[in-house]
């Protein structure tokens, strides 16, 4: 009889998850695709990565204990697979293309800024790349940024210190 309760409480949690990913899919899509987009650099390659990453979320609703940040440990997933799936193509690491997936009135840079920009951005190590895309393009708080990445929010802060220390210095 308690295996039985046991299910039914396993098949309503995973009920309970599979709605809160729908719900981030209908209200942050286009801000997951431009995540996966800034690592593989290619539309169909960049569905391929929010397939696989819905896909792996699915399945780990049976093992998952509980969730706290639902939207985190889904970044955390979907930025793993995209990482894993540059790996994969050999693809570069950054390749955002700025016309297409930001605004550029919340900018004022000319042509040649953005692609300076971009320059230095796909010459920046994974951590801090990740921390600068995450926190200035995509929005997301610091804590969050620790949890996507996994890494402390005191390391956070100081990465993306240091990388708008040294984009200053490049820009100048």
């Amino acid at each position: 009889m308690i295996f039985i309760f046991k299910n039914r409480s396993q098949t309503k949690k995973v009920r309970y998850y599979e709605h809160l990913l729908e719900e981030l899919i209908e209200g942050k899509y286009d801000q997951m695709y431009r995540i996966a987009y800034s690592y593989v650099y290619d539309h169909e390659d960049a569905l391929d990565v929010l397939q696989d990453s819905f896909q792996k979320a699915l399945k780990s609703f049976r093992n998952t204990v509980e969730i706290d940040n639902f939207q985190a440990w889904f970044y955390k997933i979907l930025v793993r697979t995209a990482i894993d799936q540059w790996r994969v193509k050999r693809l570069r690491p950054f390749g955002l293309a700025f016309e297409e997936t930001i605004e550029l009135s919340h900018f004022r840079f000319d042509q040649s800024e953005f692609l300076e920009l971009k320059e230095i951005l796909e010459r920046t190590p994974s951590p801090e790349r990740d921390i600068i895309i995450l926190k200035y393009f995509d929005g997301f708080t610091l804590q969050e940024i620790a949890q996507i990445l996994n890494l402390n929010e005191n390391t956070v802060k100081t990465k993306m210190y240091r990388s708008l220390v040294q984009f200053k210095h490049l820009l100048n």
